[in-house]
């Protein structure tokens, strides 16, 4: 049989009931035996002291002796005490409240006292410690009940009888059972309230189980609309809310995929379509061969080789493969470096470079890379600003950080749309051209360089009115 964990719930939840009730049951019966005997030995002994100013009494009235003292007086003597409680919490009968004795007590011999109804059985010694009446089968060694009887404070005999080890008469069996009858009842009500009690919690505990199970299995088989929704502060709803962002993630990128792969085949059937073009209208004669013609065929491949290059760049990044040799870099230097091999192209533009570098400021990073990453950023500030317009590089330090800011001037990005921008191949329509730009890998590319630096790298507007690029970089303290 297969056990699921509802099953094993709930015989782990009867098992534990079980042992509880038990051990409960067990110390219950142990305690109500053990207090009962004690109780009724109790009895015995108050029964034994009242018997003793009886024999007292008889005493006094036989002229001081024990000479004349019978076995069937003694016997009528003891059954004069009341005996134990009855089962109801009553005393039991007086000799007077006793229906007519038996025949067998006509015989003149009198009952032993183990028997039914008469109690434990009793003897009596006089001072010396010999047998006056009663059994003699006591031995000094055994447990025993003792009462001395007393005249005048001095003593005349002492009563013995044996100690309640057992239930011997019918009403501490009939009581003793019935308390046991209940004892059993009681446990089978308990184990079965538990079993009921066992399935609603198994139930309760195992419902948002079952549904990660068949949200899980939706989210396996492609559904990555699945969303669990689940309100609950525990460990479950937390787990829940972590499946709907996997489930969130999982949408997110199977949809960029898609557009990834749309996106990819758009971008590279454009200068396809120019080469096959202009091939076409060369082999048909309609365009004589010239410089005119390489010239442009040499731009659309230069296109495509920088679209493809820019595709390996971005894959090696995205898997880890660009290879990383780090080491204490002024940052400064790379900065400077970088505007001043882009400031006559930007000045061809229309557009003035303005770079505050501030003090030194040092960070763990790989030379190649960090120049890879400013010469990508300021390229994307060229291609995406008008003339005339500026780009304004600020370079600062502050609280163990290293604070990068690039920020150019219209057309500006909205800002909802700036986290988008670091996305592969993604454009802004209103503001990029093919022609002008790149086929919008730069910042993706850039991205990942600030990822493998322990960086961050965010997109908002900038207060110039185009677009701003915040970099930060754990800085590197200089002994």
């Amino acid at each position: 049989m297969r056990l699921t964990i509802s099953k094993k719930l709930i015989l782990a939840f009867l098992g534990l009931t079980l042992v509880v009730l038990v051990a409960t049951l067990g110390l219950a019966r142990w305690s109500f035996e053990r207090g009962f005997m004690d109780y009724m030995n109790a009895v015995e002994q108050r029964r034994l002291e009242m018997l003793a100013d009886t024999l007292a009494d008889e005493y006094s009235d036989r002229g001081g002796n024990w000479t004349d003292l019978t076995e069937r007086r003694f016997a009528e003597l003891v059954r004069q005490i009341p005996l134990a409680p009855t089962v109801d919490g009553k005393p039991g009968p007086n000799r007077a409240d006793r229906p007519p004795p038996p025949p067998w007590k006509k015989s003149g011999s009198p009952p032993a006292r183990g028997r039914p109804g008469f109690g434990p059985k009793t003897s009596l010694y006089n001072a010396d410690g010999l047998l006056i009446a009663g059994s003699s089968s006591f031995d000094s060694t055994s447990s025993r009940h003792e009462a001395l009887v007393l005249i005048d404070g001095k003593t005349i005999g002492e009563l013995v009888s044996s100690p309640e080890r057992h239930f011997d008469s019918p009403q501490n069996t009939a009581f003793s059972r019935q308390q046991l009858t209940s004892s059993f009842s009681i446990g089978m009500a308990a184990l079965v309230l538990a079993s009921l009690v066992s399935w609603l919690l198994t139930n309760a505990l195992l419902a948002p189980v079952n549904r990660m199970i068949s949200g899980v299995s939706r989210l396996s088989n492609g559904q990555y609309e699945t969303r669990f929704n689940q309100a609950n502060t525990d460990e479950f709803g937390q787990l829940m809310g972590d499946l709907d962002k996997l489930a969130l993630q999982l949408e997110e990128n199977r949809s960029s995929r898609r557009r990834w792969l749309a996106d990819i085949s758009h971008e590279l059937r454009t200068p396809i379509t120019v080469l096959t073009g202009e091939i076409e209208t060369l082999k048909d004669g309609i365009r004589p061969l010239g410089i005119e013609q390489i010239h442009s065929l040499d731009q659309e491949v230069a296109r495509l080789r920088n679209l493809v290059d820019d595709l390996y760049q971005l894959s090696l990044s995205d898997i880890g493969g660009l290879r990383y040799s780090f080491s204490t870099i002024n940052i400064r230097d790379s900065l400077e470096s970088a505007s001043k091999s882009l400031r006559q192209r930007a000045q061809a533009q229309g557009i003035e470079i303005r770079v505050s570098k501030g003090a030194d400021a040092y960070i763990s990073a790989d030379a190649q890379r960090l120049d890879q990453l400013f010469l990508n950023l300021i390229c994307n500030a060229l291609s995406y600003t008008d003339s005339p317009g500026q780009i304004d590089i600020m370079l600062t330090q502050k609280n163990g950080k290293i604070r990068l800011c690039l920020e150019d001037t219209p057309p500006g990005v909205e800002a909802a749309e700036c986290d988008r921008l670091f996305d592969p191949l993604y454009r802004q329509d209103a503001s990029r051209s093919r022609h002008t730009a790149g086929a919008g890998l730069g910042l993706a590319i850039c991205k990942n360089i600030v990822t493998a630096h322990q960086g961050t790298i965010e997109a908002f507007p900038s207060s110039l009115g185009g677009l701003c690029i915040d970099i930060q970089f754990p800085a590197v303290v200089q002994n």
